[in-house]
């Protein structure tokens, strides 16, 4: 089973898809910590209350440590971005994070990181979206988060609308 821990991004942009109830779905063992709940609260309940989506709860102690932590990495992670981190690190897990930096610097640390490209890839692999599905909800996504990478959006609605797939690689942790 794959092991993953969401950031706030992506379950906002899996929530805009109309994607949540697909990722989960996938069967992957999703945690994400009480910082970034407070992010997304409302779309995520349901997923909370099922324990679909498991969520750690920060301590007083923990926090301590976690500010410790934050004092360590770039400026540019907030401290939900370190909660997330950082609790990938400890389970080891992957990060599921469209932020940039939060990935890049994740990889760095030898921590796998993927976004919501590769859910989508992931879920066509896995037959939970048809390819006119995952075209539509691509589309939805790029009037949505201006952040995606366009190049690779596009890659994947030529491939999509083609009747082709893209071949994804399987996380490494589980």
């Amino acid at each position: 089973m794959i092991l993953a821990i969401q950031d706030a991004n992506i379950l906002i942009d899996l929530q805009k898809a109309g994607l949540l109830e697909a990722y989960f779905r996938l069967g992957i063992e999703t945690h994400t910590t009480d910082l970034v709940l407070l992010e997304v609260r409302p779309s995520v309940a349901a997923f909370v209350l099922t324990g679909q989506l498991r969520v750690k709860t920060i301590t007083g102690t923990e926090m301590a440590a976690l500010l410790a932590f934050k004092a360590l990495q770039p400026p540019s992670l907030s401290l939900e971005d370190c909660s997330v981190f950082q609790l990938a690190l400890q389970l080891p897990a992957i990060l599921l994070t469209g932020d940039n930096r939060l990935r890049l610097h994740a990889e760095k640390a030898k921590v796998e990181a993927h976004g919501i490209l590769w859910l989508l890839d992931l879920l066509v692999e896995d037959a939970i979206l048809d390819l006119t599905t995952a075209i539509s909800c691509l589309e939805q996504l790029m009037k949505t988060n201006p952040r995606l990478p366009i190049d690779e959006c596009q890659r994947r609605l030529k491939l999509w609308a083609a009747g082709r797939r893209i071949a994804i690689r399987r996380p490494t942790t589980s």
